[in-house]
């Protein structure tokens, strides 16, 4: 049995079970469950099973460009879970790699490793909201410097040059998946080193990668003061059940384990 085919189970068994709880909730009562449940299945599999994902605009991506930080960040992993949120099966690895998303290309980035699934905490049982998660790390990450160097989903010719011996076999695709979702990924140069993060998040759940590349050089002259990011991180009305818009979001394609 292939390490893909173990994830793609693990990630269906995952998604599912949440959902058999949120979705009869956004659903009329007169409509029978047995055919939501084969909707959702149908949904899932022909995603996940598309022969191409969709275009999606495309910024070069320059490393001379992402500007220069002297901002100590504190410990590693440098950036919490957004209020209302946690981070749930956590790999720690003072060397490891991941595949982060630029310019369409998938780029093997190594060093110390947090990967981590993204997911509400149990007494806010809300719906996972999209939007405020990314705009959490959107305003956490930039207090510090960093950038958003890319929003694009790999393409499954980018996905094959990779090959899945690379991304699950090797366990470096944590955040790229199966392809078909869409990555946020995040640069930061901070005192010599490298920050890479990389978010793959659908309506149920999350997952987040972060890699420093590189150590910090230590007593640098003008080190700013570190930023309070717990306080950065904090996502107004985590309690709502709807995204921004005032809809649920709609089902994504389900995440790699």
């Amino acid at each position: 049995m292939s390490a893909k085919f173990k994830h793609s189970m693990k990630r269906y068994l995952c998604a599912l079970i949440p959902l058999l709880y949120i979705l009869p909730a956004c659903q009329p009562h007169k409509q029978p469950m047995v055919h939501r449940d084969s909707t959702i299945t149908d949904t899932m599999v022909n995603a996940d099973t598309a022969e191409t994902y969709p275009t999606v605009a495309r910024v070069a991506f320059d490393m001379n460009k992402v500007p220069r930080t002297n901002i100590d960040l504190g410990n590693f992993p440098f950036f919490p879970a957004p209020k209302g949120y946690q981070y749930r099966n956590v790999k720690l690895k003072e060397s490891g790699q991941e595949y982060f998303l630029a310019d369409g290309k998938l780029m093997p980035v190594e060093g110390r490793s947090f990967k981590a699934e993204l997911v509400r905490e149990e007494s806010r049982p809300a719906t996972f909201s999209i939007s405020k998660v990314e705009k959490s790390f959107d305003r956490m990450i930039t207090s510090v410097g960093g950038v958003k160097v890319s929003t694009d989903i790999p393409t499954k010719a980018e996905m094959e040059r990779v090959g899945d011996e690379e991304i699950y076999d090797k366990e470096r695709g944590f955040t790229v998946g199966f392809g078909g979702i869409e990555l946020k990924t995040y640069v930061l140069r901070n005192r010599g080193a490298e920050v890479w993060v990389q978010l793959s998040m659908n309506n149920v759940y999350g997952a987040i990668c972060i890699i420093q590349k590189g150590e910090f050089i230590k007593g640098m002259k003008e080190m700013d003061m570190r930023k309070d990011l717990s306080e950065t991180s904090r996502i107004e009305s985590d309690d709502v059940m709807e995204d921004s818009d005032g809809i649920a979001p709609v089902l994504d394609t389900m995440l790699q384990q």
